[in-house]
Order: structure tokens, then C-alpha cells, then sequence
């Protein structure tokens, strides 16, 4: 299955990266799928050490905002050729979505490799995201 068939067997109505609504929808779908996981994680964990509930809530803030930057809308206003998609941020978005799935699996003793793979997953995104914008 590619990407974009995975996204949607997993996430009803995922609406795919067509239009520039579509992928605005789509990164807050994606966004919400691990802030969700991330949100359970925590309430499950309990009393944290205050190092690694920092880096949780650091990362729950991050899945609450987009970055404006790898919109079409914003390159509009800057007069910058609409961005294309290849399948990147598709291929992107399902690890993210792959890694929120392994969140039910974390205990306190691996939560901290498991924030750093989070890290790591949303830095790779928003790069995709961010080339896929400057691509005409």
C-alpha cells in the first residue's frame, strides 16, 4: 500500500494533500493522531522526572501549533510558485503516525529514547514540508 492508503486506513477521512485546505487539514489530523498518543502517554505515566515531563509537555505544545511557513498560502503572499507534493510528506506523516502507535507500548524507562525518535520523526516533517514548499 503506499503512504496515502495507509494514512487513510488509519485515520478516517484523512483528506490528503491536494489543495492547500486538504494539506492544512491534513497536518492537523496528523498533528492531533500524535499529540493524542503523546496526551494518553503522559496521563498513563504518572509523576514524571521533571527532565523528561518537560520534554513531553515541550512536545504536546509543538503538536498544537503548525508552522505557517510550509503553507502554499504563505508562499502565495510571498509571490513563490505554489509547492508541489511527491509523496514525501505522505511518507512522513505515516512514521508520525507509526510512532504515535508505539506509544501505548512506552513505559518511563524507554520514554526518553521514545521522545528523542519523536523529536527526530517531527524535525524530518517539518523538513519535508518545508522542501516540498520551495519545490515549483
Amino acid at each position: 500500500m503506499e503512504p496515502l492508503e495507509l494514512l487513510r486506513a488509519k485515520i478516517s477521512g484523512f483528506p490528503g494533500y491536494d489543495g492547500d485546505l486538504d494539506r492544512r487539514r491534513s497536518d492537523e489530523y496528523v498533528r492531533a493522531y500524535l499529540g493524542e498518543a503523546l496526551a494518553e502517554l503522559q496521563a498513563r505515566s504518572g509523576m514524571l522526572p521533571h527532565d523528561l515531563g518537560e520534554r513531553l509537555d515541550a512536545l504536546l505544545l509543538r503538536l498544537e501549533f503548525s508552522a505557517p511557513r510550509t503553507f502554499g498560502a504563505h508562499n502565495s503572499v510571498l509571490g513563490i510558485a505554489p509547492r508541489q507534493y511527491d509523496g514525501e510528506i505522505a511518507a512522513e506523516d505515516l512514521a508520525t503516525i507509526e510512532l504515535a502507535e508505539r506509544a501505548k507500548s512506552i513505559t518511563v524507562e524507554t520514554l526518553g529514547a521514545y521522545l528523542d525518535e519523536v523529536t527526530a520523526e517531527l524535525d524530518r516533517r517539518d523538513a519535508a514540508m518545508r522542501a516540498a514548499a520551495t519545490k515549483s
